[in-house]
């Protein structure tokens, strides 16, 4: 006899077998979920800490090599630039040095604002010159006279660097205004460098070193102040970048790596397209030939001689000498001094007009070396090596020695340079 399979029952046999089965398999959990969202985040954590470290060991490594340390200035809307405070700078570009900037941005060791008793306190103003980047603190001639005046006097001569690169004769007076009289100075010194007035006009720029306000002699002998070329960089893209990364310059070697390399390709790019385009100039201010220079000097110097007044006048308001240095210089590259027949003569005058002391260094080192160098006075980016540094001290020394004895400004102004008595810098 045939037998009869219910197949309705046998399906729901089979479908209750294979929910048991099923539901016996194992299944995503919360906690699972849970899980695997925590090894995520502890991926991510342990990549971030990873990362850290890996800067932090690079920092570290840049600091012990001294790497990252070259850019010492940031964009300031007054002055144009400044000098980091408390950063050390390391420079490689002409031999090496490298030292610690003070808590004023000044390329001192660190010094209190208050002057000490019986301290007699110079402050010398100008650019890279007298900021001296290029050899060791103590062997820059602004150290070298504070020693030789203190032994020779018998009294602590502080000397005080206020010296900042590419800095024009206006943001040297603004600097005294900002920084300089608080440390109450009793002498200021003006350093004039051959081809000076050069920095007198505004100019439209990219780079922060030629960054600078200007000052226009206004009415009843007073100045007026102009930094529409500072505002417009501060509202150009590199100004803008300069601000952004300010803390990151400041504070990282890696960063000042990257910096610098972009530096380089932004001066690359300015010079390439200044080859393509003849009209298009970079950062830079160079004029064709003597007889163009002496023109311009002469059109100009109403303006490089009311600063120098106005400065003149603001120190003797605050009972301070004022003096000028000439120092000789020759061009990045060249080992031929530059020479300013023109803009020397005018300088003379204003000293004279003003009663105030005139040191030329350049015409005393003409005599002494003449007008080629072979590289021991100057280094291949055109400052001072650590045999120039000595002789500009050795003599600037001698000449400020008896101004510093003696008193009131129609005495200082008899006082002659000591050119019979020039120590040769070979």
């Amino acid at each position: 006899m045939p037998v009869t399979v219910d197949s309705t029952k046998d399906k729901k046999l089979q479908h209750a077998t294979g929910q048991a089965a099923l539901s016996a398999l194992p299944l995503p959990t919360v906690a699972a979920a849970t899980s695997s969202g925590t090894s995520k985040i502890f991926a991510v954590l342990q990549a971030v800490c990873y990362l850290l470290v890996c800067i932090a060991v690079l920092e570290i490594s840049f600091y012990l090599a001294c790497v990252g340390d070259g850019e010492h200035v940031y964009p300031d809307l007054k002055v144009g630039y400044k000098i980091f405070a408390g950063k050390r700078i390391t420079q490689r570009n002409e031999g090496f040095a490298c030292f610690k900037l003070n808590s004023f941005g000044m390329q001192n060791d660190e010094i209190s604002l208050a002057k000490p008793a019986g301290t007699y306190r110079i402050a010398i103003f100008g650019d890279s010159y007298v900021e001296a980047l290029q050899v060791p603190r103590a062997a820059n001639y602004l150290n070298e006279v504070g020693e030789t005046l203190s032994k020779r006097l018998g009294r602590p001569v502080q000397v005080l660097n206020f010296g900042v690169s590419n800095y024009s004769v206006a943001q040297d007076y603004l600097r005294y205004q900002t920084l300089a009289k608080q440390f109450k100075p009793d002498m200021v010194i003006q350093v004039f460098r051959c081809e000076e007035i050069s920095k007198l006009l505004p100019m439209e720029t990219q780079s922060l070193l030629f960054v600078r306000p200007v000052f226009f002699p206004g009415a009843a002998d007073t100045l007026v102040y102009d930094n529409t070329c500072v505002r417009q960089f501060f509202q150009s893209k590199e100004g803008k970048r300069l601000q952004s990364t300010q803390w990151l310059r400041a504070n990282s070697r890696i960063w000042g790596v990257i910096s610098g390399m972009w530096q380089q390709a932004l001066t690359f790019q300015t010079e390439t397209q200044a080859k393509l385009m003849p009209g298009k100039k970079g950062p830079h201010f160079e004029l064709p030939s003597d007889q163009t220079r002496s023109n311009y000097a002469k059109c100009y110097w109403y303006m490089m001689d009311a600063q120098l007044r106005a400065f003149q006048k603001e120190c003797q308001a605050e009972g301070t000498k004022f003096v000028i240095l000439r120092t000789p210089m020759v061009r990045p590259g060249m080992h031929t001094l530059t020479d300013s027949v023109t803009e020397t003569s005018l300088l003379a005058g204003s000293a004279a007009k003003m009663q105030v002391p005139l040191l030329n260094l350049d015409r005393a080192y003409r005599t002494w070396a003449g007008v080629d160098d072979d590289g021991t006075n100057f280094s291949a980016g055109g400052h001072f090596t650590k045999p120039m540094h000595r002789w500009v001290a050795d003599n600037l020394s001698n000449f400020l020695a008896p101004l510093i004895d003696n008193g009131g400004p129609e005495k200082q102004a008899q006082t002659q340079s000591p050119a019979t008595n020039q120590i040769s810098p070979k």
